[in-house]
């Protein structure tokens, strides 16, 4: 553990903490539903944008295109992943994996900062876990 714990590092802490208690609520289904969900809607936004620079010159046209089909994405991809996995676990279990999973989400926050490299001196947290990411 960093020695001297600076203000990002409570605020990376607490996030990790937010995100297991929402994933105690949501279930987890609702957490692998939103996680992916989340990057379907990013994966669909840099497609949409790219593909609209050959249709439209009107940057709010493009904007608009992008937000409705990365809005609908998230939607579908959420509703679909939660309704396959929520059948397949007991309340129980579907809230404790769903605390797990939101803890291993705010962590892999943490880690894609130390992947990232940008601005580690922030964070002692981040300093430490890039040494062993990179």
């Amino acid at each position: 553990m960093p020695a001297e714990l600076q203000t990002a590092d409570y605020v990376l802490c607490g996030l990790v903490v937010v995100m297991a208690v929402t994933g105690l609520f949501r279930g987890f289904s609702g957490t692998v539903a939103f996680a992916l969900a989340a990057a379907a809607a990013s994966a669909t936004g840099s497609l949409c944008w790219a593909w609209s620079a050959g249709v439209t010159d009107a940057a709010w046209q493009r904007v608009a295109g992008t937000m409705v089909a990365t809005l609908l994405s998230f939607g579908i991809v959420r509703l679909v992943v939660k309704k396959i996995v929520n059948g397949l676990l007991a309340q129980p279990s579907d809230a404790i994996l769903g605390a797990l999973v939101g803890a291993a989400l705010g962590a892999a926050v943490v880690a894609a900062w130390a992947w990232s490299g940008i601005y580690p001196e922030y964070s002692a947290l981040v300093r430490t876990v890039a040494a062993y990411v990179r």
